[in-house]
């Protein structure tokens, strides 16, 4: 039997070799050993195929029927029972390369196994040793299973491994109805093997794919893979590290899969980023299944579909880093090439950054996360559901925690999140500084603004945020979205200090400042930009302004203004659109033609403002406890129509606008009316905080007031319009003694005001100054009774009013330059009884420019009731008197010339004794004895005076008397002149009224 055997090796591998031939496979050795016609056992084979050797030791193969075989001289996998080797080497040729470049993924030639009756296979250690591709490499690669067995019971063991760096190991059981896998990969060094073999491969590819780059080969094609996987993680420098387990459950009976995996010990850790580490203290577990899932696409209106899918379930992962100052600088650079942009984020991050700590970024999860992928649908896409994600950001200046609540995404790059968005930006400082306040300056460098910082800021953002396709973007702001900022301040300066040009520094503070959304907002982006922008409201609290006019050789004026609460409360939504085609100037002029309205309402509550002017006292100008808007606009084809309503304080009054935008045809223009009606003793109650009142003085009455007007840029030049009708009707008041009842004022005025612009650099000599001009040709005013020591009644002003005042010309008197008007042409008569009589101003203009004159006319004046009205001690006195008093004005000089004052016939009596001053007058000087003695009792026929005076202010008066008097028998001619400056008198006695004044501020301030 031996001898037989051992004669029929040579027949039997020439029998191989023409069974193996169509493979190119040949049979070099064949130690064959007889067991049984089914059972070969080869102690040691050695195969080639073309340049490759395959070598088997101990290699025993149980066949089902040899003789059946040979017979049909086809070999099947079927026809194994079992295979066992101790071990296999296996040295690949170069030509293995080259038919793995001719051949494709799907080639027929790869042998096709049939699963469900795989052989017991025990192939030991096999080790495929790859050719050398260049001569200076240094070692021959060689891809390793270790014990690869297939028991009688379905086990299944190995372990993979290339270059002695293991892949991965299998532990599996392959039974009938189901098979499980147990796998585990040490990612560290299954980095190093697949790397290895990456170097492999790209070598490879360089030799012998290069050429046919549309190769669709097995090697070609993991050369790929390998590439796409590896390629980030060598351009990143990343260190991995981890045991990745997995345990698998394939059900044979519906194809159910069930798998659950596990990373322990997960490092993963860049050279380029040295303090960056992720190293979750827990493992990362999920679950890979697939079977029958139900698929609900939540963006369309569809019935769940029942379909074969993959479902991976990620449990949830919570991790934490402290990345570097020099982490950050890098991060910078690599996601921003431009250099000044690079400069503005690193000013930014200097500006959040603590010196005292490093910032940490956190993201936990508190759910797992859920992949649906179909396999079998073809309209089902895959869905993936992220229950709650959230980032945070801590130890910086800047504080942010970003959550991402039932987040919904698939395939379709369809997604969709509801998010809550909280970032606080702090003020820098410790126990010992003081807070170093944040520069929005350096936030936004392109702001016209000197100086604007803030201390704090919290901003507080709520909705939803989503995506129906690659290109659009939709985002939902609820009403519980805030902004708030605490301690703002800003500066600016207009103006050259070089120049005596006008100089204007302002300053404001805010103790906080808040944004709140009455609705809900949207910003949806796709082809256009729509931003639909939900009622909100603004609110400032403690403000402080301070705003300062200087200009060389001029006292300076500084204004401050000071506010408890004020806020803007806009009641309906915003709506604007930007199109990708179109700019953002473009864009307002398209919206400025578009139809919306909307109400705005503005509250201020305790406003107070003065003036100062130089190192005077300061003067009230506002003090409101409440101030009130409710403004009404709506926007058409670029005209801006407002209707308001304005309540201050006990004030009420409304207004209506119209503001026309610049276009193409017309320039800007403004008109409006502002309307007030109301009670004066109301307006006199809120007058009052600013211009102290007497205590002694009250005036009621009704005031009515409307007021047009129109401002427009035309030609280089603004030009300014105003109409005013202004009546006071049913007037009583009093102050001190003086009272009047019964008075009505009627005005009606235009006011006009023109300014032409200069170019910056124009000379002071060609410079355009301001001009207006204030007319009111019908001004009444007409009084029942008065009394102002002297009782008059039905007294009616009317005049005809026109000032002008022009920039462009220079004062030439001295009126001219205490009002600071060019010129005024103002027509004046007025009318009213007194003292029994009547008095007549028939005439009387003002012209500042030109030559101004006027009279007074007195008819019918009392004496007797003079008297009544003003009693003197000792004197009684009758009669009636006609007089005449003319003026003029010329230069701001008046004159006084031909003034009379003269008693009616028959004259009348004047008594005097008993009164003190005449008394003590006859004591100082005796010689006036006849003349005291004459006034006693005097019939006058005769009593006339005379008034004139010089431009200078030189007065001259002469009084004449003739008459009877009863103790001197002959008649009695008096005659009195005086003369005196009266300019110099109204100083004298202004100096002791300065004195006085003086006085009472200082004790009242």
């Amino acid at each position: 039997m031996w001898a037989i055997i051992e004669h029929a090796k040579p027949l039997t591998v020439k029998l191989l070799n023409n069974l193996l031939a169509d493979n190119h496979i040949e049979v070099l050795n064949f130690d064959a050993e007889y067991v049984s016609l089914n059972h070969l056992y080869i102690p040691r084979l050695i195969i080639k195929i073309e340049d490759s050797h395959i070598a088997v030791q101990e290699f025993n193969l149980e066949l089902r029927d040899s003789i059946e075989m040979l017979k049909n001289q086809q070999f099947n996998a079927d026809d194994i029972v079992s295979i066992k080797t101790k071990s296999v080497y296996v040295d690949l040729g170069e030509s293995f390369f080259i038919r793995q470049s001719e051949q494709t993924e799907d080639s027929p030639a790869t042998l096709q196994l049939n699963l469900a009756k795989l052989p017991t296979i025990n192939l030991g250690n096999i080790t495929i040793r790859l050719p050398v591709l260049e001569t200076a490499q240094a070692n021959q690669h060689s891809l390793t299973m270790d014990n690869l067995i297939l028991s009688e019971t379905g086990k299944l063991n190995t372990v993979w491994r290339f270059d002695d760096f293991p892949l991965f190991s299998v532990d599996a059981t392959l039974g009938k109805r189901a098979w499980k896998f147990d796998t585990l990969v040490d990612l560290g060094a299954s980095y190093q093997g697949l790397e290895s073999l990456q170097q492999y491969l790209n070598l490879l590819h360089d030799k012998q794919f290069k050429a046919n780059p549309n190769s669709n080969n097995l090697l070609s094609g993991l050369q790929k893979q390998l590439t796409h996987i590896l390629n980030p993680i060598t351009e990143q420098q990343l260190s991995v590290q981890g045991q990745w387990t997995t345990h698998t459950q394939l059900n044979l009976l519906n194809g159910e899969l069930k798998s659950q995996q596990s990373i322990r010990d997960l490092s993963l850790h860049s050279a380029r980023w040295p303090s960056v580490f992720f190293t979750p203290q827990q493992p990362i577990n999920f679950t890979l299944d697939i079977g029958q899932y139900p698929i609900n696409d939540p963006f369309k209106a569809l019935q769940p579909i029942e379909t074969l899918a993959l479902k991976l379930v990620f449990a949830p992962i919570n991790y934490q880093l402290t990345p570097s100052d020099a982490d950050i600088n890098q991060l910078v650079d690599l996601l921003i090439t431009d250099a000044e942009i690079q400069q503005h984020i690193t000013q930014l991050i200097q500006q959040f950054a603590p010196s005292s700590e490093q910032p940490q970024i956190a993201i936990n999860m508190t759910e797992p996360v859920e992949v649906i992928i179909p396999i079998q649908h073809d309209t089902a896409v895959t869905q993936v559901s992220l229950p709650n994600v959230t980032f945070s950001l801590k130890g910086l200046r800047l504080q942010t925690l970003l959550s991402l609540n039932h987040i919904k995404a698939n395939s379709q790059q369809q997604w969709r999140s509801d998010v809550n968005w909280g970032t606080q930006f702090l003020a820098a400082g410790t126990t010992s500084t003081p807070p170093q306040s944040i520069d929005i300056k350096t936030i936004f460098p392109d702001i016209d603004i000197q100086h604007l910082t803030f201390n704090t800021a919290s901003i507080m953002l709520n909705g939803s945020i989503g995506s129906q396709h690659a290109s659009d973007i939709n985002v939902a702001l609820h009403p519980s979205s805030t902004m708030t900022f605490t301690d703002l301040n800003l500066a600016h300066q207009d103006g050259d200090k070089t120049t005596h040009k006008i100089q204007k520094n302002t300053a404001v503070q805010l103790a906080s400042l808040t944004f709140n959304l009455s609705e809900t907002s949207t910003i949806n982006k796709s082809q256009k930009l729509d931003i639909q922008l939900a009622p909100f409201k603004v609110t400032a609290k403690q403000f402080i302004g301070q705003h300062i006019v200087s200009q060389k050789s001029i006292k300076t004026i500084t204004s401050y203004a000071t506010v408890d609460q004020a806020s803007i409360d806009v009641q309906q939504a915003v709506s604007f659109s930007l199109s990708d085609d179109e700019n953002i100037e473009q864009a307002i002029a398209r919206w400025l033609q578009t139809p919306t309205a909307n109400h705005v309402v503005w509250s201020i509550k305790q406003l107070d403002a003065v003036k100062q002017v130089g190192k005077s006292r300061r003067q009230p100008l506002l003090a409101l406890n409440n101030v009130k808007l409710q403004q009404q606009l709506n926007l058409s084809k670029g005209l801006l129509v407002g209707s308001e309503q304005w309540q201050l304080d006990t004030l009420a009054l409304s207004s209506y606008h119209l503001l026309k935008f610049a276009d193409a045809k017309s320039p800007l223009s403004l008109a409006g009316q502002w309307t007030f009606d109301t009670d004066i003793e109301q307006a006199l109650s809120t007058l009052k905080k600013v211009q102290p009142l007497p205590d002694n003085f009250n005036l009621q009455g009704h005031s009515h007031l409307v007021a047009g007007f129109a401002l427009s840029e035309l030609d280089n030049s603004s030009q300014f319009e105003m109409k005013i009708q202004h009546q006071l009707s049913s007037l009583s008041g009093r102050l001190a003694d003086k009272s009047f009842i019964g008075g009505d004022v009627f005005a009606q005025c235009q006011f006009n005001w023109q300014q032409q612009h200069d170019k910056p650099n124009t000379p002071l000599a060609e410079q355009h100054f301001a001009q207006s001009q204030l007319v009111c040709p019908q001004t009444a005013i007409s009084l029942q009774k008065a009394n102002v020591g002297l009782l008059m009644t039905n007294l009616n002003v009317n005049a005809n009013i026109e000032l002008t005042k022009d920039g462009n010309k220079v004062p030439e008197n001295w009126l001219q330059q205490i009002t600071g008007l060019s010129e005024t042409n103002v027509s004046l008569t007025a009318s009213g009884d007194m003292l029994d009589g009547r008095f007549l101003l028939p005439e009387f203009i003002l012209k500042l420019h030109d030559k101004s004159h006027g009279y007074l006319l007195l008819q019918g004046l009392s004496l007797a009731t003079f008297l009544e009205e003003q009693p003197q001690v000792g004197v009684k006195a009758s009669g009636l008197f006609d007089g005449v008093l003319p003026a003029e004005l010329v230069d701001g000089k008046v004159t006084i010339a031909g003034g009379k004052l003269a008693a009616r016939k028959p004259g009348g009596l004047i008594e005097v004794a008993g009164n003190p001053a005449m008394d003590q007058l006859a004591l100082s000087q005796p010689y006036l004895e006849l003349v005291f003695t004459a006034l006693e009792h005097l019939n006058y026929t005769e009593l006339s005076s005379t008034f004139d005076m010089n431009p200078n202010g030189d007065a001259f008066i002469h009084v004449g008397v003739k008459g009877k008097s009863r103790d001197i028998e002959r008649p009695v001619h008096l005659n009195y002149d005086h003369q005196e400056n009266l300019f110099q008198l109204y100083k004298s006695t202004q100096i002791g009224n300065q004195l006085q004044n003086k006085i009472e501020t200082k004790v009242q301030y």
